[in-house]
């Protein structure tokens, strides 16, 4: 059985997650040129290619609120781009096309392309695949094309080495991937057990430990059977990729999250590291910042026809004039009355008076979707004293080096229906859990909002929302809590079901 055979049966026999991914919208990789001083193709009429879509959730997701861009889709595996072009079909999305096809067989025939996307395709395939994939960056690559390229790095994936090792010693490869996990997690349950009370654990066991309670246990086995059971998957160390790109006659821009490139000026502790060990190259501090953060995985931005010093990479506040800006973080008061600034994933936020705390109320003002610069300045000194467009500028440079802010280059905000968005009804149709918004975020939905969904297409009416609803209660399919004693506690309650649905639909980018 060839290379290529093994990777079409494993990605058949267990179909890789598809979900959208925001890191790789064009306005987010703009962002990342802009930043740099780098010209870009305007997202808006983009032509982007993905390299192994899988079944085209991330591509048809863009495509559905970027009419005049044009998509276009390849993987190897039949079942996905079947499913890739059904749903599509469903969506009567003109402007995205799929390809049953190799990466290797595309050639500069195929067309240039603005934006190319590859994610987790690079560290899971063969060397001569990951030529084809850099050839395919400079070969159909527009002269201000961008690149992103996902993969993982060492020193930091050798931690996750040893759970894969465990796997590829102990199943064999002829067994289904569903049977190989389940044995393999169960073994090394066991065999943890055994040094449970020991002193002294074997460094083996502590990474099995870390790996086992953070991820696989944690996650979706469509993702953990690709990470760690597929014949493929060699992490580099970032200089290694890079000497890689260079032998394919690209340029290293970035990495596609701002943080991990404004950290080390923008962190104190990492700024006073770097005076002591001052690095004496781009690839060094990038190196450097891997192991000091433990990074395991990358996420880069490529670019053709350009050199490292036409990148600059003196960073300042300034690049943000160009850019839309946004922020995950919600305001509240505590049992004590105290404000408390929150951020989605990074927890609580403690800012520095004044003018720390009249940023984040800006922020804010605007946060249900990017605003631009101007807009943000203009609101920070209304709201502060004193406050200027420099000082708001710093500390937007802070908060970005500190992953609480996200930028996006000629953003084009679409006008969105009254009602959900024909995707969210496809997706709910076709049994995900999820769907997307303009921004390529993934917005998961509960059981209720599920439900409601399919409700509330096109120019829907509230009372039929309601009528339809109360048949459906009255039918047993959903329960309220406590249970309404008549017709208009129904009506009422329904009502404010409906409306807190459609609200949060709002706020997520997922109804006008």
């Amino acid at each position: 059985m060839t290379s290529q055979t093994q990777t079409l049966v494993a990605y058949d026999q267990v179909p890789y997650l598809a979900n959208p991914l925001p890191q790789t919208h064009p306005s987010r990789l703009a962002a990342i040129a802009a930043m740099f001083g780098v010209s870009y193709a305007p997202p808006k009429r983009a032509r982007v290619l993905e390299l192994g879509c899988a079944s085209g959730v991330n591509l048809l997701g863009m495509a559905h609120f970027m009419a005049e861009a044009k998509f276009v889709g390849i993987d190897l595996s039949m079942a996905q781009i079947r499913e890739a072009e059904r749903r599509a079909k469903e969506l009567n999305a003109s402007n995205v096309v799929y390809h049953h096809m190799s990466i290797e067989d595309v050639d500069s025939k195929f067309g240039q392309f603005d934006y190319i996307i590859c994610h987790g395709v690079y560290s899971w395939v063969p060397p001569r695949v990951q030529e084809a994939i850099l050839r395919i960056c400079r070969e159909n690559l527009s002269d201000d094309g961008i690149a992103f390229v996902s993969y993982n790095v060492q020193p930091g994936w050798r931690m996750k080495q040893a759970a894969r090792d465990v796997f590829m010693a102990l199943t064999p490869p002829d067994v289904p991937a569903a049977q190989r996990w389940e044995y393999g997690v169960s073994w090394i349950k066991d065999a943890l057990e055994t040094t449970a009370n020991d002193e002294k654990r074997p460094l083996l066991h502590q990474a099995l430990d870390n790996e086992l309670n953070s991820t696989l246990t944690q996650r979706d086995i469509r993702y953990l059977a690709h990470e760690y059971l597929e014949e493929n998957n060699e992490p580099c160390l970032f200089r290694d990729f890079l000497a890689q790109v260079n032998k394919a006659e690209l340029t290293y821009l970035g990495d596609v999250e701002p943080a991990s490139m404004v950290r080390h000026i923008a962190h104190p502790s990492l700024r006073e590291f770097f005076k002591r060990r001052p690095p004496q190259s781009m690839v060094e501090t990038e190196q450097a910042i891997d192991i000091i953060t433990g990074r395991s995985f990358r996420q880069s931005l490529l670019v053709r026809g350009k050199t490292q010093s036409q990148i600059n990479r003196a960073l300042t506040p300034d690049f943000f004039k160009k850019l839309h800006i946004q922020t995950r973080i919600t305001r509240s008061e505590d049992k004590d009355g105290q404000v408390v600034y929150t951020h989605s994933k990074l927890g609580k936020i403690t800012p520095n008076p004044p003018y720390g705390i009249h940023a984040l109320d800006t922020l804010l003002a605007h946060a249900n979707k990017p605003a631009v610069f101007k807009d943000l300045a203009e609101k920070f000194s209304e709201l502060a004293n004193g406050g200027n467009e420099g000082i708001f500028g710093d500390i937007l440079f802070s908060l970005l080096g500190a992953g609480l802010v996200e930028i996006y280059a000629d953003l084009s905000i679409p006008a969105l229906p009254k009602g959900v968005t024909p995707l969210a009804v496809l997706d709910i149709k076709s049994g995900r859990e999820s769907t997307s918004n303009y921004l390529g975020e993934m917005i998961n939905l509960d059981p209720m909002q599920r439900f409601v969904v399919p409700l509330l297409q096109g120019d829907w009416d509230m009372s039929e929302a309601i009528t339809k609803l109360a048949e459906l209660y009255a039918k047993g399919q959903f329960t309220m809590n406590p249970a309404p004693t008549n017709d208009d506690q129904i009506k009422k309650i329904l009502e404010q079901l409906v409306n807190n649905v459609v609200s949060t639909f709002k706020i997520h980018g997922i109804a006008g």
